[in-house]
């Protein structure tokens, strides 16, 4: 009775993987390095000999289907022609972000009241360490 039911629970643990879809994130993250190993323009085998923990199928599959979108355009690895949706050839910034230029401007504004802040809290020390020097101690 006790074989049988050790025998049982390892059967169950063995099939964790399927149960909980671990196996399934595995595969995903093998297939993820090898389109970002395909991406960086290094072999499959490079691919896998880094990631030997990795199963050499599903990053070889990962590196496939990234070749497949390089060759169909639809993914550019040198990232240097992003598509534009502007007339003008400039970028459209994503939704809730600035453009780079007004977002240097005010980084530089808050820089610059940082700053500010900082030398007149200075100044506050050094006024307060000045007055306790001048009270006379009784």
């Amino acid at each position: 009775m006790r074989s049988a039911s050790l025998l049982l629970a390892v059967l169950l643990l063995a099939g964790c993987d399927k149960l909980t879809g671990a196996a399934d994130q595995k595969i995903a993250d093998a297939e993820a390095i090898g389109f970002a190993c395909r991406v960086s323009g290094k072999t499959p085998e490079a691919c896998m000999k880094e990631n030997e923990a990795q199963s050499p199928s599903s990053v070889l599959d990962g590196w496939k289907s990234a070749d497949e979108d390089i060759k169909d355009g639809k993914l550019d690895p040198s990232m240097s022609n992003a598509v534009s949706s502007h007339a003008e050839g400039e970028a459209k910034p994503a939704e809730g972000e600035e453009k780079p230029a007004e977002g240097k401007a005010e980084a530089d504004k808050k820089d610059g009241e940082a700053a500010d802040a900082k030398a007149d809290g200075k100044k506050e020390d050094k006024a307060a360490e000045a007055a306790a020097e001048e009270k006379p101690k009784h």
